[in-house]
């Protein structure tokens, strides 16, 4: 007897999001493994100051980015998802063409902005040599609007490869052809500001490339061929007008917009009152320049590594819960946000707190002994942030996918004053000053998870295990954070200590994997919802019997 449609469309849904999830995991891993180790020569030729400038004038950009793209994208997935599920298929090219038009207005809007408003936007991070930065690095906020926009129709369809692709050649080219720039700069006699700028300019000319890329998928994409199984037959189609589209995206995409880029202006204000709290306690602008180039190129980019794990399923989640939802699925529906919450708090706990006890070899390995010495103890204060920042990823996309778009927006503002705060009271002390960053990050992080958990609970009523989602993950990454450093001690005083490194991060890893198959953290059912998890447990199971 063969399957039913349903039953059939259930399976390859199901497969569809899980295989999304693996490309962009794959991807991002990828791309942060580039982006960290291309940095190092980009780090050693515009030195410490230079990429300070740079990094001053990316927080701007990224803060203006955040304002005017962020939730736009996430509405094009949900709009399109939703339409394809109801059968509306006509109304999904609707919906692609007026967020193009939307895109290139902002985009327009926001590189004006930004290029027009250098001189204010670097007078108020007190660094005036960031000016030229922000001005080579305006004409992205064009060519990354094009992009979001592209990249919200292909999240809607579940199409991945092209997200994953063009995210990819941004990260390559932006670092080589940054490098290139800047040693043309270094070659002709110019100073730090101008090397600074060139060096950012390969941000521009990546994301250029990687918005022709994504032009070029959209051109030679078979909608036809994804949307077969959302055909209903004797079904009128029934297409919005241009007007209600408009006003449906920007009614989801608004409360997203500012719950997402809260956190990115809160960055921005953040580097204000960081960089006035260094000078109170007496650094000089160049010294406290230095001290956050160290921070936002050693530490951070380590800090960013292990949450490439969950976006993708925080990307999957919303136009796929979208779909289910249309569809009045509430098993699959239930399924998804508890598998998700689940699997992330299994893969973010031992990155945080692995993280956290490694820090120090691990800076030592890819930035040297004099970066590990500085930059070790700031990481090992955030990376237990790690937990709550992949937490806050995967709850804000079940919110939002859930029609809660606006609930976020109360914990982003209690998470951003909780760090502006706590930043402007503990750098201020001369015993704490750079510590307190970290510091203010982690207890920040934390108030935003908690609060979207509790929002979950109460509106959409997600009864959480906290036994199997968050108490056995914990005191499993507990045992594998203790065997790691245990053994990275041990054989730290009779061989090279990156052997002693690798060698505590695979035993810890192998304690892990024991400890959370041993207490049913995790389950067959889990595995098999990824791809190819029948054959897995099929070859364990003849393996088993074999034994």
């Amino acid at each position: 007897m063969g399957e039913t449609k349903d039953t059939g469309r259930t399976r390859r849904s199901t497969k569809l999001f899980f295989s999304g999830v693996l490309v962009l995991t794959i991807s991002n891993i990828v791309n942060k493994i580039l982006g960290v180790f291309m940095k190092v020569p980009l780090m050693y030729i515009v030195g410490d100051e230079g990429m300070g400038y740079f990094n001053q004038a990316y927080t701007v950009y990224t803060a203006l980015f955040m304002i005017s793209t962020t939730g736009l994208p996430t509405a094009v997935s949900l709009l399109v998802s939703e339409s394809r599920a109801k059968g509306n298929i006509k109304e999904t090219k609707r919906i692609y063409n007026v967020t193009l038009t939307l895109f290139t207005i902002i985009g327009i809007i926001g590189t004006v902005i930004m290029m027009a408003g250098a001189g204010v936007f670097s007078d108020l991070t007190k660094s005036p040599n960031a000016k030229l930065s922000i001005i080579f690095l305006g004409p992205t906020m064009f060519f990354i609007c094009i992009s979001s926009a592209l990249r919200g129709y292909f999240q809607g369809y579940q199409h991945m490869v092209p997200m994953a692709v063009s995210e990819l050649i941004e990260s390559i080219m932006k670092v080589v052809v940054g490098i290139i720039f800047a040693l043309w700069a270094i070659d002709q006699g110019l100073g730090v500001p101008y090397v600074a700028a060139y060096a950012i300019l390969g941000v521009t000319v990546g994301v250029a490339l990687g918005m022709i890329y994504l032009l070029l998928s959209k051109f030679f994409f078979k909608a036809k061929k994804y949307d077969e199984e959302y055909y209903i037959e004797g079904y009128v189609e029934t297409v919005s007008p241009r007007r209600r589209i408009l006003k449906r995206l920007i009614w989801v995409a608004v409360p997203i917009t500012i719950s997402s880029s809260m956190m990115s202006v809160t960055e921005m204000i953040d580097l204000v009152i960081l960089m006035d709290r260094l000078i109170f306690i007496g650094h000089t602008q160049e010294t406290a320049n230095a001290v956050y180039g160290i921070w936002k190129n050693t530490v951070v980019p380590l800090f960013d590594l292990p949450p490439v794990l969950i976006y993708p399923i925080s990307y999957s989640l919303v136009p796929m819960i979208r779909t289910t939802l249309a569809q009045n699925d509430r098993e699959r529906t239930s399924l998804y946000m508890h598998t998700s919450l689940r699997i992330s708090s299994i893969m973010a706990v031992p990155c945080a707190l692995g993280m956290s006890v490694m820090a120090h070899p691990i800076i030592r390995m890819i930035f040297g002994k004099d970066m590990a010495d500085t930059g070790a103890p700031l990481l090992t204060l955030l990376a237990p942030a790690i937990f709550f920042l992949c937490l806050l990823s995967v709850t804000n996309a079940l919110l939002q996918a859930n029609g809660y778009e606006r609930k976020p927006i109360y914990s982003m503002i209690a998470g951003a004053l909780v760090k502006l705060v706590l930043t402007y009271i503990l750098v201020g002390i001369p015993s704490i000053g750079m510590s307190g960053v970290p510091i203010s990050t982690f207890f920040s992080y934390l108030t935003l998870s908690c609060m979207n958990v509790y929002f979950l609970v109460k509106y959409v009523h997600v009864k959480l295990d906290f036994d199997r989602m968050f108490v056995r993950p914990i005191l499993s990454g507990v045992a594998c954070a203790v065997s790691a450093y245990a053994v990275y001690y041990l054989l730290s005083g009779i061989t090279n200590y990156i052997v002693s490194m690798f060698a505590g991060i695979i035993v810890g890893a192998a304690v892990y994997i024991v400890i959370i198959f041993a207490t049913k953290t995790i389950s067959e059912d889990d595995i098999r919802l990824i791809p190819k998890g029948e054959r897995i447990l099929a070859k364990f199971h003849r393996k088993k019997g074999a034994e």
